[in-house]
């Protein structure tokens, strides 16, 4: 199942980072914040890591405020679980209680997308994905995969063939909080146009390109996705 070109999700859309819902005006939000910006006209939420700042219960109270949001501000049109199984690996969550915060979103808005992620390096390949979902974004973090992407995206392709599929571009890969690889032109080049040709193939529903404040520090990069991006048939960049 694919998203269509008129799809939200497959649309110029920013990730948004909210902190742990505290009673904060949609106006306070940087969910609203994003929506200024020229060219954004949708964004998608997020449920943080536990070590991030939340906690279950915290989690469970965001994820309803967010769908109920979306009720009256349409362009909120997913929210993504963050680091879905990493949060189950390091035991910090279990699925039980995954399970428990999709269904606390869907109970009050059964429309809003939940989107989960896809990491190769963290062998997501051997993982079931058996939850209430509606999409994946295929991420390549570690900068040591860079020269499989083409092996780990059709892995990805295959095992998630039944939802749509996003493809994400870390800029600074491997980089966690500290720094990390910052990807060469023609490591990004490589990556976005493979990531372009999938998506106009009608393989994948988007790209990702992670985050627009490294592209404030790297302004070379602006450039070089408006090379590749300008072939881009379908409109999912964000």
């Amino acid at each position: 199942m694919q998203w269509g070109r008129d799809h939200p999700c497959s649309q110029a859309r920013c990730w948004t980072d909210d902190e742990p819902y505290d009673g904060q005006a949609w106006e306070e939000t940087h969910m609203y914040r994003a929506l200024q910006v020229p060219g954004v006209e949708y964004v998608i939420a997020k449920v943080e890591r536990i070590q991030w700042g939340q906690t279950h219960e915290g989690s469970i109270k965001h994820a309803r405020w967010v769908a109920e949001l979306a009720l009256s501000h349409k362009e909120i049109v997913a929210l993504y679980l963050n680091d879905f199984y990493d949060e189950i690996e390091e035991g910090r969550r279990t699925l039980d209680q995954w399970r428990e915060i999709i269904a606390a979103a869907k109970e009050v808005n059964p429309d809003l997308a939940i989107i989960v992620p896809h990491y190769p390096h963290r062998g997501n390949v051997e993982r079931a994905y058996d939850f209430d979902h509606d999409a994946v974004i295929f991420n390549l973090w570690h900068h040591g995969d860079i020269s499989r992407v083409e092996e780990h995206l059709a892995q990805a392709e295959r095992q998630h063939g039944d939802k749509p599929l996003l493809t994400g571009l870390y800029l600074n890969s491997g980089s966690g909080r500290g720094g990390g690889h910052w990807l060469t032109e023609e490591e990004f080049k490589g990556m976005l146009r493979l990531f372009v040709d999938h998506a106009n193939a009608g393989k994948t529903a988007g790209v990702r390109i992670f985050c627009a404040c490294q592209l404030e520090q790297r302004p070379e990069y602006v450039e070089w996705a408006k090379e590749v991006l300008k072939d881009l048939e379908v409109a999912g960049a964000g």
